[in-house]
């Protein structure tokens, strides 16, 4: 990894640590918001009110954004959202001058939302459908239809709050575009003497700073965008089977997950990742993938199912592997697919198959065994390329 992301990196611990050390048993809540900030991809976190949520999301703009809006965007927005809110409360006022001398109908959106970083709405899901249908543009393409003109927005994290999910259908398409989900609850009471601790001290300095409690900016957005643009160099070859296997196990325990937010998910685990400090990922990255439940039950089943993967790479890819009578099986319709070929594009097709059972071979935990059918494949290979 270059030095210049390093020093990103670097900056990024600081920021979490000091969270960390601010906010009782968020910690994975603070990870996830540092990886999904990188990703720019959106969190969605539940749980009943008073827990931290708008106070921690806050806290991490200030630590990640400029301090003063610029000409690329507003640092921050926040919005508690019911279902009596107007588009003009989020997106700004109509224009009422420029439509009256016939520009044309458009919104003001000096400091409103389409000009924000870093977002945060509370009770999100109790927005109107006005609200929701202009979010899903903003959420997915980053775009802003403001009258009849497209505008880019600079959004790279929004996180919306709950206190309850909802399952109502036609939110569906909205809940879809937050692939990261966490619960938010009140503190355990084996943390009360550190939440009393810590709180006082906030409120303590809450009251030396007017209630207005600010915080220098550690990294920015522009430093974090680097690392944005660096998750194409990120590298997934020791995991992309492992990974299209685990998704297939998550789905067949009934957790739905759409084809969009599965590539979505990629691109968390390479953000985590990045998070390491490395351009390549291992089991451990697939951490993020406990918060893709779609209700909270199903939280426990993903860390059930992750746990191996999370605590062991080794047993994960004894997990991850094919039986050898599955490769064998494989191994005999290769035998008999070489005495059926026709053409270059069927060897071509031919070859790279075996060179994908080759590569799975030499690497099974079964060495003695799996040499064996290597040294099958190897003939088989051999004896196909001489017929030629």
């Amino acid at each position: 990894m270059r030095q210049e992301l390093k020093n990103v990196v670097s900056d990024l611990d600081d920021v979490v640590n000091l969270l960390k050390s601010s906010f009782v048993a968020k910690d994975e809540i603070i990870e996830m918001l540092a990886i999904s900030a990188i990703a720019q991809e959106h969190m969605l976190l539940a749980g009943p009110p008073g827990t931290g949520k708008s106070e921690l999301i806050k806290r991490f703009a200030q630590l990640t954004t400029d301090p003063e809006p610029t000409a690329a965007g507003l640092p921050y927005f926040e919005y508690l959202l019911t279902r009596f809110t107007e588009p003009n409360e989020i997106f700004g006022p109509v224009d009422i001058k420029a439509f009256r001398d016939g520009a044309g109908y458009h919104r003001i959106c000096d400091g409103m939302l389409p000009q924000a970083e870093v977002v945060f709405l509370d009770e999100i899901f109790k927005a109107n459908s006005a609200i929701l249908n202009a979010l899903l543009t903003v959420l997915n393409e980053r775009v802003f239809y403001n009258g009849g003109r497209r505008e880019t927005v600079p959004l790279m994290l929004l996180v919306g709050a709950t206190n309850e999910m909802s399952e109502d259908t036609d939110l569906a398409a909205l809940y879809d575009r937050f692939p990261v989900r966490l619960w938010s609850d009140n503190i355990p009471e084996n943390h009360f003497d550190k939440l009393f601790v810590r709180g006082w001290q906030q409120e303590c300095l809450r009251i030396r700073e007017g209630r207005q409690l600010e915080l220098s900016n550690i990294t920015n957005s522009k430093s974090l965008r680097l690392l944005h643009q660096s998750l194409n160099e990120v590298d997934f070859s020791a995991v992309a089977r492992p990974y299209r296997e685990i998704m297939r196990r998550i789905r067949s325990e009934g957790i739905l997950v759409s084809d969009r937010r599965a590539l979505k998910m990629l691109k968390l685990i390479a953000a985590a990742a990045i998070r390491r400090g490395c351009f390549k990922v291992e089991f451990q990255d697939f951490r993020v993938l406990q918060h893709t439940w779609n209700t909270r039950a199903q939280a426990a089943v993903l860390r059930d199912l992750l746990k191996p993967y999370l605590e062991n790479n080794q047993v994960a890819a004894a997990i991850m592997e094919r039986s050898l009578e599955l490769l064998d099986q494989e191994l005999s319709s290769l035998v008999k697919r070489a005495g059926e070929l026709k053409g270059d594009i069927d060897l071509a097709d031919f070859l790279h198959q075996c060179e994908r059972l080759r590569r799975e071979l030499k690497s099974h935990s079964q060495v003695e065994s799996g040499a064996a059918l290597l040294l099958k494949l190897e003939k088989l290979i051999m004896a196909t390329l001489e017929k030629l």
